[in-house]
C-alpha cells in the first residue's frame, strides 16, 4: 500500500467518528493525571501520597471484571438505542457528575472524600472506555484497525492533553481548580450528547442474550468463562509470551509517569510553562508519533513496529536524566518533550493495534478489557511506588531506573518476531 493510500484511509467517515470517541475517552482520564497531580503537589500533599494516587488508574486495568456486562447485559429502556450506545451514554453521564463533584471538593480539607470521588470518576470513565474500545474495533474492518488506532490516539490526546490539561491549567491559573473542572465537565457532557446522536450502533457477531435472573449460572459462563477459553484455545502456549510483551512494553514509561508533574514543579517550571510545553506542544508531538505509526504499520507490518517501539521507550527516558542535571532549561525541556511524546504516540498506536488484532469480535469488549487488564496491572502497581523511589534515591537515579526497565520489552518483541507466522502477524 502506498503512502498516499495510507493517508487517504484516515478520512473514512467511521474512522473520523473514532477520533471523536477518542476525545471523550481521553478527557476524564486526563483530569486524573497531570492536573490532579500538579494540584495536589501545589497544596503540599506528600509525593508518596501523589504516587499512591496513581493506583486510581487501576480501574482502567481492572475493567475486565465488569466488561462482560457491556457485552452481555442489557440496560432497561436504554438498550433500545443499541447495546454499545446505551452503555456509552450511561457511563458518560455518571462520569460527568463525578467531574463536577471532584472539582468542588477541597483536597486539603477533605482528602478522604476527594479520593473517594476520584476513584468513582476513574471507575465510570473506565466503563466508558470499555464501550469505546469495543466500538472502535467493531466499527471498522480489520484492515482499517491501524488507522482507527491512530486517530483514536489523536482524539484521545486532544481530550486528555488539550482539553483536560492545557485548557484546565489555563482556567485554574486564572479562576481556580473548581471552575476548571466544572468547565471541562460541561464540555464533556455536551460533546457526549452530540456524538451519541450521530454515532451508528456497530454491527457485530452477537450471540442471543441470556437473562441473568432466569439463568444466572449459564449467563455467567457465557459472559465470563467463554471469552477466556476462546483466547486460550486460539493462542495456546504462546499466550503467555504475548502477555509478557504487552505488560513490559510501556513499563519504563508508566513508572516515570506519576513523577513527571512533581519533577517539573520541583525543578521550577510554572503552570503556564507546563501547559504550553509538556501538554500543548507535547500533545502535537504525540499526534505526529501516532500518525507516523499508523503509516508505518501498513508499510512495514505490526511486528517490526513493535520492535521499534520497544527500543523507543527506554531511549525516550534518557533526556530526563540530562534535564535533571541542567535544571530549569526551557530549550532542553522542549527537546525532552519532543522525544518523549513522539515515542509515546508511536508506541500507543502500535500497542493498541496489537491488542485489537488479538480479540474476537464475538467477545470484543470482554476480551479487549481482559487483555488490557492482564498486561497493565503489573506496571500500574509498580508505578505506585515511584514516589518512594524518588524520595529515597532522588530524581537522577529514578530516571536511570526508568530507562533500564525498558530492556525486557526489546527481548520479548524479538521473540515474537521469530514466531510471527504462528500468530499470523505481518
Amino acid at each position: 500500500m502506498s503512502w498516499l493510500l495510507s493517508i487517504r484511509s484516515y478520512f473514512q467517515p467511521r474512522v473520523l467518528l473514532i477520533s471523536a470517541l477518542g476525545v471523550l475517552s481521553g478527557l476524564p482520564l486526563g483530569l486524573l493525571i497531570d492536573p490532579l497531580r500538579y494540584w495536589l503537589s501545589e497544596i503540599g500533599i506528600e509525593k508518596s501520597t501523589i504516587g499512591l494516587l496513581s493506583l486510581v488508574m487501576l480501574s482502567y486495568s481492572l475493567k475486565m471484571f465488569w466488561a462482560p456486562l457491556v457485552d452481555r447485559l442489557r440496560i432497561p429502556f436504554l438498550f433500545k438505542i443499541g447495546q454499545r450506545k446505551s452503555w456509552l451514554i450511561l457511563s458518560q453521564f455518571l462520569t460527568f457528575l463525578c467531574i463536577l463533584i471532584v472539582g468542588f471538593l477541597d483536597p486539603s480539607k477533605e482528602l478522604n472524600i476527594f479520593i473517594l470521588f476520584v476513584l468513582a470518576l476513574s471507575f465510570f470513565s473506565a466503563t466508558q472506555d470499555i464501550c469505546v474500545d469495543a466500538i472502535r474495533i467493531e466499527l471498522v474492518d480489520k484492515k482499517s484497525i491501524g488507522e482507527a488506532s491512530a486517530v483514536y490516539i489523536i482524539g484521545y490526546r486532544l481530550g486528555a492533553i488539550f482539553l483536560s490539561q492545557v485548557i484546565t491549567f489555563y482556567i485554574a491559573d486564572s479562576y481556580g481548580w473548581d471552575i476548571a473542572y466544572f468547565s471541562i465537565g460541561i464540555i464533556f457532557i455536551i460533546s457526549s450528547l452530540i456524538l451519541i446522536m450521530v454515532l451508528p450502533e456497530p454491527h457485530r457477531s452477537e450471540k442471543p442474550y441470556l437473562s441473568i435472573l432466569e439463568k444466572p449460572g449459564l449467563w455467567f459462563k457465557d459472559s465470563f468463562i467463554l471469552p477466556l477459553t476462546d483466547l486460550v484455545s486460539r493462542y495456546k502456549e504462546h499466550l503467555l509470551l504475548l502477555l509478557f510483551l504487552t505488560f513490559t512494553y510501556r513499563l519504563s514509561d508508566m513508572f516515570l509517569g506519576p513523577m513527571a508533574m512533581p519533577f517539573y514543579q520541583e525543578i521550577g517550571f510554572s503552570k503556564i510553562e507546563v501547559a504550553q510545553i509538556t501538554n500543548f506542544y507535547g500533545m502535537w508531538m504525540t499526534i505526529l508519533g501516532g500518525l507516523f505509526a499508523g503509516l508505518t504499520l501498513h508499510r512495514y507490518g505490526l511486528v517490526r513496529n513493535m520492535i521499534a517501539g520497544a527500543i523507543f521507550v527506554p531511549l525516550a527516558n534518557i533526556p530526563f536524566i540530562f534535564l535533571n542535571i541542567l535544571g530549569k532549561d526551557i530549550n532542553f525541556l522542549i527537546l525532552t518533550i519532543t522525544i518523549d511524546n513522539f515515542s509515546q504516540g508511536f508506541i500507543s498506536v502500535v500497542g493498541i493495534t496489537f491488542l485489537s488484532n488479538l480479540v474476537s469480535k464475538t467477545y470484543t469488549a470482554t476480551q479487549y478489557a481482559l487483555l488490557f487488564g492482564l498486561v497493565v496491572i503489573p506496571p500500574n502497581v509498580i508505578s505506585s511506588g515511584s514516589g518512594f523511589v524518588v524520595e529515597a534515591y532522588g530524581f537522577q537515579n529514578f530516571f536511570i531506573l526508568c530507562a533500564l526497565l525498558g530492556l525486557p520489552a526489546i527481548i520479548l518483541s524479538l521473540m515474537v518476531w521469530r514466531k510471527r507466522s504462528i500468530f499470523g502477524f505481518d
